[in-house]
């Protein structure tokens, strides 16, 4: 227990510092799959369970007990939820103009005939749509399929983004990135304290 809480820290802080250093150093948006911060958001509840395993290794009683499984029981439900809202891929550093051009050039790329429709692409010949939500002021973005399951699609999708950044010179949007890099360096300062906390 004594190196939880500076090894969860320090997770945290290279999960942040890694997306804002990358999006900087490199000037082009990163495209992540959303399991990676679903992981993040597990990582992230996983004091809860610890909190809550720990009392139950006291004695208590029976009512405080019950009480307390309400928290971990909350937080899986909040997890599930999380597991079904975050698919397809995260777009880090994306501003709207960009990615939609991007974007008509990566499905041109793989041959996916498409009608541009509010907030969705519908992909006709794969019979499903493209869902995608753009904050363009801060550079953030989701993109998944709708009612497919064929992750090779998605992928093969991103790599065409990617190709776009990599072949053409657009600025990436760094508002997010800088605030990441922000609280990574909080976080890693909160994993020495701790470290010397429970040092």
């Amino acid at each position: 227990m004594n190196t939880f809480y500076p090894i969860l820290f320090a997770l945290m802080a290279l999960f942040f510092l890694g997306i804002g250093v990358h999006v900087i150093a490199k000037n082009r948006p990163l495209f992540l799959s959303s399991k990676y911060f679903f992981a993040f958001m597990v990582l992230t509840f996983s004091p809860q369970f610890v909190n809550s395993y720990n009392f139950f290794s006291l004695e208590t009683t029976a009512n405080l007990q019950f009480i307390m499984l309400l928290n971990p029981i909350m937080f899986i439900c909040l997890l599930v939820f999380f597991w079904f809202q975050m698919k397809g891929y995260m777009a880090i550093g994306v501003n709207d103009e960009s990615f939609r051009d991007a974007l008509h050039f990566s499905l041109a790329k793989n041959n996916l005939p498409f009608e541009e429709q509010l907030s969705t692409i519908k992909l006709t010949s794969l019979n499903t749509s493209l869902q995608i939500a753009i904050q363009s002021w801060i550079g953030v973005g989701q993109y998944k399929l709708k009612k497919s399951k064929d992750s090779q699609v998605l992928m093969k999708i991103t790599e065409g983004l990617n190709e776009y950044y990599i072949n053409n010179s657009v600025n990436a949007n760094k508002i997010t990135s800088i605030f990441y890099i922000v609280i990574g360096i909080f976080m890693l300062i909160s994993a020495v304290a701790f470290s010397k906390v429970f040092s």
